[in-house]
């Protein structure tokens, strides 16, 4: 059976993979200013981080409606859903919503919703676990569970150069963003089961990068593995990452991504989300 891939605008999809035809794009908004924009892969990240530097405020998301799911899913397609984290954002209940209704009135379709609990690279990994295992002709079912199971054991870790966005939202709970911000402290953030928690810090950006890196080579984690890399104006910096990822832990497939707007918005210019 031919497959459908949705995801919200916090993937980031290339515009090649959104050329492919099986993959969808359910926008979120981005609130600058007192405008909503939608995040629709039509500007560029420069364009984003434009919009956002001349905000007098700091910017604010809102998630898809349901119907913007439901007109997303095909009853002739197996459906597979990666929101952002559900402990982040709705996006994950509009989803699930929607499924509920299109499931009342399409007897045959088949759907489910993955709670990334991650963001960015993180999502997007799942995608790329996605087309591998459809790639290896999985049933839908085998494709969830496989796709589930790692999404359990993935690491998400990142250092972000400028926290104010999240603060702001009240996506830091318990890390003391402010003393971050003024004593140019950078906190090395994890996701933990959808939540984002502090493990490390260092002073600039440089030693946090260090410490995040030590952090990875102290998990071994199988370098078979694919990574991601979510760039927000930060690409040099991520090169640089990806490089000691290749060259030193042995990783083979290493790829960096371009922040949308949405993850724009909360990584801001400077940060680097990894996902393995």
């Amino acid at each position: 059976m031919s497959y459908k891939i949705i995801g919200d605008s916090c993937c980031d999809f290339s515009k090649l993979e959104m050329r492919k035809g099986n993959i969808a794009r359910v926008p979120m908004s981005i609130i600058i200013g007192g405008v909503e924009y939608p995040d629709d892969g039509r500007r560029s990240q420069e364009e984003w981080i434009g919009l956002i530097k001349n905000d007098p405020g700091f910017p604010k998301s809102a998630c898809p409606s349901p119907d913007a799911f439901y007109r997303a899913y095909d009853e002739n397609c197996d459906n597979y859903v990666i929101t952002l984290s559900s402990k982040l954002s709705g996006v994950y209940n509009s989803a699930m919503v929607a499924k509920e209704m299109f499931e009342e009135e399409h007897e045959n379709a088949r759907i489910h919703v993955f709670d990334s609990q991650s963001a960015a690279a993180g999502q997007h990994l799942l995608y790329d676990r996605i087309i591998e295992a459809i790639g290896e002709g999985l049933s839908f079912d085998e494709v969830v569970e496989r796709v589930e199971a790692f999404r359990d054991e993935m690491l998400t870790i990142f250092v972000l150069d400028d926290l104010e966005t999240f603060k702001k939202n009240g996506r830091l709970k318990g890390i003391k963003a402010l003393v971050a911000t003024t004593m140019n402290i950078k906190p090395v953030l994890i996701g933990d089961q959808g939540e984002i928690k502090q493990i490390d810090q260092a002073i600039g950006m440089n030693r946090a990068i260090n410490r995040m890196l030590w952090h990875i080579e102290k998990k071994k984690i199988d370098p078979t593995r694919k990574v991601r890399i979510t760039q927000c104006d930060s690409k040099e910096l991520c090169m640089k990452v990806a490089r000691v990822l290749t060259e030193k832990f042995g990783f083979t497939d290493v790829r960096i991504i371009n922040a949308g707007g949405i993850t724009t918005t909360y990584e801001n210019p400077g940060g680097v989300v990894i996902a393995m």
